[in-house]
């Protein structure tokens, strides 16, 4: 889990990508941990941050950016796969 900064920033980002940045903060109180919640919520949300031009890389570095922990990164990453084929990732 990674506590954001208050009056945090996020920069190059359009305000849609903002709102899925934050949201994906948010579900990472986790850190993203593999639960029936999260099993729920993050494929259908990275697919959404797809659709809004923001792709995994630039939500890792974000993350990476307020303090989320490699592993937490790692898991994120396995999200992603989890929604890209089906299968978490390892």
């Amino acid at each position: 889990m990674a506590l954001k900064p208050p009056n945090f920033q996020w920069l190059g980002f359009t305000e849609e990508q903002i709102e899925l940045l934050d949201f994906t903060d948010f579900i990472g109180n986790n850190g993203w941990a593999r639960n029936s919640q999260t099993e729920e919520v993050m494929p259908n949300h990275l697919n959404d941050c797809a659709e809004a031009n923001l792709g995994i890389d630039r939500i890792v570095e974000a993350m990476k950016a307020i303090g989320y922990t490699r592993d937490d990164l790692h898991m994120l990453r396995r999200w992603e796969s989890k929604r890209t084929t089906g299968k978490f990732g390892k």
